[in-house]
């Protein structure tokens, strides 16, 4: 049987938990349905995904057992949503461009939208850039995220 037919006979819900709680929430739908016996394929909550946890389910009879009486679930009526809607919500993140100190590049984005500078100082774990504009009188050091920068040319 192939993966497509296995999703059509599956459903898949959001449900809607109070943010913050998806990680507690998606291990407790765990323990009970492996200690209850529901017919649940699989359980998603991402970081990103603020205040929902998404539930493959084969009969939609055990959401209901799967939801009663948990505290921080906000609402009662799951939502039905498609797998290309899965999809599109956990698409892994795009790459950043490579940069380092001394690059020219341009700024494409933000209110710096358009200037050239040259990047002074990078931090990685924040992905933010200090640069020195080169457009005006004075040299101005700002900060930037790194996904408003474009390479222009090397050192």
């Amino acid at each position: 049987m192939s993966i497509s037919n296995q999703t059509q006979k599956n459903k898949i819900y959001a449900i809607s938990v109070v943010g913050g709680y998806e990680e507690k929430i998606a291990l407790i739908f765990a323990e009970r349905a492996q200690s209850l016996k529901l017919d649940i394929k699989s359980i998603v909550y991402s970081e990103d995904l603020k205040g929902t946890v998404i539930v493959e389910i084969g009969d939609p009879k055990d959401l209901f057992y799967l939801i009663r009486g948990i505290k921080n679930v906000k609402r009662r009526r799951p939502i039905a949503i498609s797998l290309q809607d899965v999809i599109k919500l956990l698409k892994p993140p795009t790459a950043l461009p490579t940069i380092a100190k001394g690059q020219l590049i341009e700024v494409i984005g933000g209110p710096f939208k358009g200037m050239k500078g040259r990047i002074v100082e990078v931090y990685a774990t924040r992905n933010e850039a200090d640069i020195t504009l080169l457009e005006g009188d004075s040299k101005i050091v700002v900060t930037i995220p790194t996904e408003y920068i474009k390479v222009t040319e090397e050192k």
